[in-house]
């Protein structure tokens, strides 16, 4: 790899780290009911707003991601379906699994206190299955349960499979393309159409299109010595300003914010940070790289952290005061210290525990 590739995808690391800590910090925050407003809101009001853009930026980083480090191995066949879902499995299902159950135990000790759970319904034996199953938003409808942030990581399993076997019967990266963008049209049709049925609706929309659209900008990313790719990274980026500007000041100008996003914002947002050198310089520094490796484990660690506070609140009879600073900044801390402790202490442990319970023992036996 160049030292320029380098950057660019250390700066897509960085991105990654942010866009996680909005979800977190931001737009998730909400689910503290805070009393007298959000902190920092005045500083933040867009990420308070409209922090589900991230939503939509994790997709397509996830489905650039795959383009760049499997598209060649699938077409050629070095790769195999079970290698290459066993690669995702293992990296995703044991943290997956562990802030499942995590929250299970929380949510439970918050009913036993409160008689209800903290934040999502739906906390029953059926809706524990699909989220053991990775099947719970999108696969038998909408309706969140549990970890329920996690959703977007069980819509990229389905992703995943899609993109191995579009992969799998084309002869040449090109011909992707047009079944990519094809899935990106169909995606971004489902999403504006609000449908609510199994595996065909607005949260399976989001992810096929946004995941599709992020392979669709990898191809562009491979090939951009074929045209004058800072120039196209400046006019995202002026785009990017702009659409900041609009929900900043006049979002009635904005139109459909989903739409806008899948279709325009997040892509540009993408291909900015990839295109601006001094961007990619800035978002390509140690400590947003670092955050980045964290960024899956911050999405699956927030809301049990949430839930913690929530119950040593609730037991402890504070009363806290989830619109002032301190409060904001103790559970951003928390979330940022779980997830470190988390990959450091834990994560390899995990993994082992869980391979382990499904690897089948050695039958030998000594002479």
């Amino acid at each position: 790899m160049t030292e320029k590739n380098s950057r660019h995808l250390g700066s897509i690391d960085g991105l990654k780290g942010i866009g996680a800590c909005i979800i977190a910090f931001f737009w998730h925050y909400q689910n503290f009911s805070p009393q007298n407003g959000s902190p920092f809101f005045s500083v933040f009001p867009v990420s308070y707003k409209y922090g589900s853009f991230m939503v939509e930026l994790f997709f397509m980083l996830s489905g650039f991601g795959m383009m760049l480090g499997y598209s060649e191995r699938i077409i050629s066949r070095s790769i195999s379906f079970r290698e290459f879902i066993v690669k995702r499995l293992k990296r995703i299902y044991p943290p997956f699994l562990f802030f499942t159950l995590l929250t299970v135990i929380l949510e439970l000790a918050y009913y036993y206190r409160c008689g209800t759970t903290f934040k999502y319904g739906n906390f029953d034996i059926q809706h524990l299955i699909y989220n053991l199953l990775m099947m719970q938003e999108g696969f038998f409808g909408t309706e969140w349960s549990f970890n329920a942030p996690a959703w977007c990581i069980s819509i990229c399993m389905l992703c995943y499979l899609l993109f191995y076997l579009i992969l799998c019967r084309v002869k040449k990266e090109s011909h992707a393309c047009y079944v990519f963008f094809a899935a990106a049209l169909i995606g971004t049709a489902l999403t504006i159409s609000g449908a609510k049925y199994p595996l065909w609706n607005e949260l399976v929309g989001i992810g096929v299109s946004c995941f599709f659209i992020g392979a669709l900008l990898c191809v562009v990313y491979k090939n951009r010595e074929k045209f004058r790719y800072q120039r196209l990274g400046y006019l995202c980026l002026g785009f990017i300003i702009m659409c900041y500007l609009v929900l900043r000041f006049k979002p009635e100008f904005m139109g459909d914010f989903r739409t806008v996003s899948i279709t325009g914002a997040a892509p540009a947002l993408i291909l900015s940070v990839l295109f601006v050198p001094w961007l990619s310089l800035i978002l390509g520094i140690r400590p947003l790289t670092y955050l980045g490796s964290l960024s899956i484990v911050i999405y699956l660690v927030h809301f049990p952290v949430q839930c913690t506070i929530k119950n040593i609140d609730e037991y402890a009879g504070l009363g806290l005061d989830y619109s002032t600073k301190a409060v904001w900044l103790s559970y951003a801390a928390a979330v940022l210290i779980s997830a470190v402790l988390y990959k450091l202490a834990a994560a390899n442990a995990v993994e082992k525990a869980v391979a382990g319970f499904f690897r089948k023992k050695d039958s030998k036996t000594k002479a």
